[in-house]
């Protein structure tokens, strides 16, 4: 028996072990066989992703001539900016005192009415240097410094302060991503800036933190040529705008609903 049916309800419920909501795999009970297209037509995924992850946690800076390298914690997040300078700035535990290859001797402030952070050195006259943001968006693999340009420092070159600098863009520190793609192993012919080619959908990130992202695909005319015409074995990641795998808890379920469009020619 072969699964004809026009729609597959799929979640992250049924993972397997070591994977998680964001990254799963799962059999279908039959296999589906002489699909043609296919399209995501819903999705339920928790907004519960953490600011920082792997590939965006190192913050690096100059202060008078010493290279800091600060890490951000990938399983913490923060409910205000006060909140995110206080961690940056607590003693013995702060961003800043547990830095290689020392302590390093600044203070983070905000700025409410421009929106915008600023080091300031502990000691005045210290000349704090930004090195230019650099990335590339590789598939699962990106460079240092994205922790600077999340943090507002996107200047493409070095950024010099005397006693302090301030960021020329605004501190992204609440929310993982603004859009998610969908990436499965059997849709096909997407095109983006990254040459990731089986991404069968962009879900819009439209609740805060702790909410439910709803989503429903009213574009019907939009689908993807599947990769192979018959499958039994699927495969879900969820990447966010950077191309970069997301990761939350494997307990927040990711429930999606995948319409399938059959190639109607019996004599194949």
């Amino acid at each position: 028996m072969s699964l004809n049916a026009g729609q597959l309800f799929l979640s992250s419920y049924n993972n397997q072990d070591n994977e998680t909501s964001t990254d799963f795999s799962l059999t279908l009970a039959v296999p589906v066989t002489k699909a043609k297209k296919i399209r995501l037509l819903s999705a339920t995924i928790p907004n519960l992703f953490m600011p920082f992850w792997t590939n965006d946690r190192t913050w690096v800076f100059s202060v008078n001539a010493v290279n800091y390298t600060m890490t951000f914690p990938i399983n913490r997040r923060w409910s205000t900016i006060a909140d995110f300078t206080a961690f940056c700035n607590a003693a013995t535990v702060g961003l800043f005192a547990a830095a290689t290859p020392s302590a390093c001797p600044v203070v983070l402030s905000y700025n409410a009415d421009t929106n915008q952070l600023t080091i300031t050195a502990n000691t005045p006259g210290q000349v704090i240097i930004m090195p230019p943001w650099n990335w590339n968006n590789t598939f699962g693999n990106s460079v240092s410094y994205n922790a600077n340009y999340r943090l507002g420092f996107t200047s493409s070159r070095p950024a010099v302060g005397t006693t302090s600098l301030t960021a020329d863009g605004f501190p992204n520190v609440f929310n993982r991503a603004n859009v998610l793609y969908v990436v499965t192993n059997v849709s096909a012919t997407s095109n983006n800036d990254n040459n990731v080619a089986n991404v069968m959908a962009r879900i819009p990130v439209n609740i805060g933190w702790g909410g439910v992202v709803n989503y429903e695909n009213l574009h019907l005319d939009f689908e993807q040529d599947v990769f192979v015409p018959n499958f039994k074995e699927l495969r879900i990641q969820v990447l966010d705008e950077d191309y970069q795998p997301v990761v939350q808890a494997t307990n927040a379920y990711f429930s999606l609903t995948l319409g399938v469009k059959y190639d109607d020619d019996k004599t194949k």
